[in-house]
């Protein structure tokens, strides 16, 4: 009769070494996701903090080449000094546009879906905007049709357009808010404006409207993912 050493593992070694390395490959796979994640909303709030600074940037510089009383707010179309603009998504308008004289800004909600909104402003090629800054000598693109109050006869020539934002879509930027006033009293050539831009995702479901912030994550779990949105406020000053 012959004796054998037996070698090896047995079942319970084998089923507790095989928990072990699928809890570790677990915690891996949730790692790199929430990694992952981390660094989506990191790109998109880098994106929407160099969007902030760029339109604030170039409308700081559009300003102090404008004259105060030449300045066409969108406010009215017989006053072309108007001293105030307030826009929000929230509030059920379409968008808003404003003439510094030399440039203009026009621009839309963000939207979900731009195919299902047919009275977005577009280019005279039927592209929808998102926001754009138009090279518009003498403020055009602000003045109404005097049979309509609510029409503007002159198209947004995409030649003469710098889309400041991304195309509208899912994903994209876009503006939530954007409010101009007057600081300064007078009509002076040299006047100070304050500027307020909220700009975030595209998404209006993940986004609360009524404080302008992104719904919690038990709302959404795909909110600590994709949504973001900032405000940015800026002083700007005419040169007359």
């Amino acid at each position: 009769m012959h004796s054998y050493d037996k070698k090896g593992f047995t079942l319970v070694e084998l089923m507790l070494a095989m928990v072990f390395v699928s809890v570790l490959l677990l915690a891996i796979a949730l790692t790199a996701i929430q990694s992952g994640r981390l660094y989506n909303r990191g790109t998109i709030l880098r994106s929407i903090n160099q969007a902030g600074r760029d339109i604030s940037d170039n409308l700081r510089r559009d300003f102090l080449q404008a004259n105060s009383q030449k300045i066409n707010l969108g406010a009215d179309p017989a006053d072309m000094s108007g001293n105030i603009i307030e826009h929000k998504s929230a509030s059920g308008k379409t968008g808003g546009r404003i003439c510094l004289g030399y440039y203009s800004y026009v621009w839309n909600d963000a939207v979900d879906d731009a195919a299902s909104r047919p009275d977005l402003v577009k280019y005279d090629s039927g592209e929808a905007i998102n926001f754009v800054r138009v090279a518009d000598s003498g403020g055009n693109l602000c003045r109404k049709t005097e049979s309509s109050a609510s029409k503007y006869p002159y198209v947004i020539k995409k030649s003469d357009s710098t889309e400041l934002l991304k195309g509208l879509g899912e994903d994209t930027l876009g503006v939530h808010s954007f409010e101009i006033n007057k600081i300064t009293s007078g009509n002076d050539a040299e006047e100070l404006y304050k500027i307020s831009l909220t700009i975030g995702t595209n998404r209006i479901g993940e986004i609360n409207t009524v404080n302008q912030q992104c719904k919690p994550p038990s709302d959404d779990e795909e909110n600590i993912q994709f949504c973001a949105i900032n405000k940015f406020e800026t002083i700007a000053r005419t040169n007359g």
